[in-house]
């Protein structure tokens, strides 16, 4: 049995994809080298270095064999915080390349239903996140506001914001990433963030701020608060990002 290790790139884990295809022993593992989840009792470890054209060759065969919806969806399940997705990529990626571009049907194959089940997950949170951001002013300069998502989900925000505030500076950053977008008035960027930043923006408070808890109190009526109800349409884990919770 082969574990392989990668750099933690979408590119990096097709090299191991390319790789593990013609290694002759079953791979049993893949993980992130940079990951702090790797047993320490491994025999048989290659260290996968990545290669572009390696990639291209996976990225083709699945349009081609398969379809774009497989890669999509294996990207999908690269970005969420499925521990073992790396490997379930891979055996995902052996039964999709036999059946070919109806893999999406076999969900009674544990491997197929699983992707579908990550993918769902990943692409709600994107849509909960587009709703539950709030920005706050840094000193009339520009929009700020902090983000911990379970997946990583980051550039899917960019151009969703930057429709809705193409007229000024703006930040989003995954505090538990250590990263952000950064929008210029005309594109943005994702760059690393780091924590020292992150805990001095979270922390500020504008007027605008205080004015949107003051009318959120103001027209909250005690009487009919439900709060199981608002836990189960704005989870809890979102809460501390979100001004009227606060």
């Amino acid at each position: 049995m082969i574990t392989l290790l990668y750099d933690g790139t979408f590119e990096g884990l097709l090299t191991c994809i390319y790789d593990g295809f013609y290694y002759k022993t079953n791979i049993s593992c893949i993980y992130n080298k940079n990951s702090n989840y790797i047993p320490l009792l491994l025999d048989n470890i290659i260290d996968v270095n990545t290669n572009l054209i390696k990639f291209s060759k996976v990225k083709s065969s699945i349009i081609k064999k398969i379809n774009n919806l497989c890669l999509k969806k294996i990207y999908m399940t690269y970005l969420s915080n499925y521990n073992d997705k790396e490997i379930l990529i891979f055996n995902y990626l052996k039964i999709a390349f036999n059946i070919g571009w109806n893999i999406h049907s076999f969900l009674h194959i544990d491997e197929v239903r699983l992707i579908d089940k990550i993918n769902k997950s990943v692409n709600n949170e994107i849509h909960r996140f587009r709703g539950f951001i709030r920005f706050k002013y840094i000193d009339d300069l520009f929009l700020y506001a902090s983000i911990e998502p379970d997946n990583d989900i980051l550039e899917f925000l960019g151009d969703y914001f930057k429709d809705r505030f193409s007229n000024e500076y703006w930040i989003i950053n995954d505090i538990t990433r250590k990263k952000a977008i950064i929008y210029n008035k005309t594109q943005y960027e994702i760059m690393d963030f780091n924590l020292e930043d992150s805990n001095k923006l979270s922390s500020y408070e504008d007027e605008y701020q205080k004015l949107w808890k003051a009318y959120f109190k103001s027209t909250t009526i005690e009487e009919r608060k439900n709060l199981q109800l608002q836990a189960r349409m704005m989870p809890k884990r979102y809460w501390k990002h979100i001004f009227e919770t606060q």
